[in-house]
């Protein structure tokens, strides 16, 4: 397992906080919300995929959930923007 650290953003940052803070599943063996800034929240994520791959898993997973229907939100490892 490998462990990320992942951004994530949109305006109203709780919504992410609330669903991920805690979450796990077949890939996700731990999700922790760390801290946020902003509109920005950052999490600790223990996966067996890489970066961008536990990114994008994360990110159909809120876009799947009412709230992400609706919302303008960005997932990505924070590789992302070190590139």
């Amino acid at each position: 397992m490998a462990k990320h650290t992942i951004l994530m953003q949109t305006a109203q940052v709780q919504k992410l906080i609330d669903f991920f803070d805690g979450y796990t599943d077949d890939k996700i063996a731990s999700c922790h919300f760390e801290g946020k800034k902003g509109i920005k929240a950052t999490f600790s994520v223990e996966s067996e995929l890489d970066a961008e791959a536990t990114a994008s898993h994360l990110k159909n997973l809120f876009k799947a959930t009412p709230a992400g229907k609706v919302l303008y939100f960005s997932i990505q490892p924070d590789t992302f923007f070190k590139k």
